[in-house]
């Protein structure tokens, strides 16, 4: 009998394009500080990343426990695969939205610049052009947004479809009657030794490496 018939649904990634035609800032190489080196090898230290604390045993005929699914979506392989997958999409149609507001903001300066030596006829003409920039890149970011909305539905069904039966495995495995989702506002406090995330990602992880 499956002990879980439903679990929330699963934000993989979100990326707006709301701020494409927003100008990049990158910061001079000269306010950079330079990394400390040392006299031995000529590099700065490589930072020793902090030891993860130590996870407390599973309470021994505990038959509830909790699971963070954004860490679940963050930390496991198919999660991740499915958040490479998102940011490739919406790099590549943001390197497209980008080309055309280029396009755009140098049609616009050219008309502000020039309007005073150009005729009435190169001025229409040239507001038109730039009209028809615009409408164009509104449309191309209408249709990435959806685009890129498209493949989260579909990624997240996938994900989903992965998800429950290795929720039920590890609920299975430890005789659990109830699972909590401490992403969804309902759970204020829990006994960490009570977060099974770590086995569900274990677990998803395992039959994403035996599938071929």
């Amino acid at each position: 009998m499956k002990l879980l018939t439903q679990v929330a649904t699963v934000a993989i990634v979100t990326v707006a394009l709301a701020a494409v035609l927003a100008p990049r800032q990158v910061a001079a190489a000269s306010q950079t500080p330079a990394p400390a080196q040392t006299a031995a090898t000529g590099q700065a230290p490589a930072a020793q990343p902090a030891p993860e604390p130590e996870r407390p045993p599973f309470p021994a005929g505990a038959q509830h426990a909790y699971i963070d699914l954004a860490r679940v979506a963050g930390e496991s392989i198919d999660g991740q695969a499915a958040n490479l997958r998102v940011q490739t999409l919406s790099e590549q149609k943001l390197q497209v939205l980008e080309g055309r507001s280029v396009e755009l903001q140098a049609s616009q300066t050219q008309l502000q610049q020039n309007a005073n030596v150009m005729s009435a006829e190169a001025q229409l003409q040239l507001q038109r052009e730039i009209d028809r920039l615009n409408i164009e890149v509104q449309r191309m970011t209408q249709d990435a947004e959806t685009e890129i909305a498209d493949l989260q539905q579909s990624l997240q069904i996938e994900f989903q479809q992965k998800l429950v039966p290795a929720i039920d495995r590890v609920a299975a495995a430890k005789g659990l009657l109830f699972i909590f989702s401490a992403g969804d506002g309902g759970l204020v406090w829990a006994n960490p030794a009570l977060d099974i995330t770590a086995d569900v990602v274990a677990e998803l992880d395992k039959a994403s490496q035996q599938t071929p």
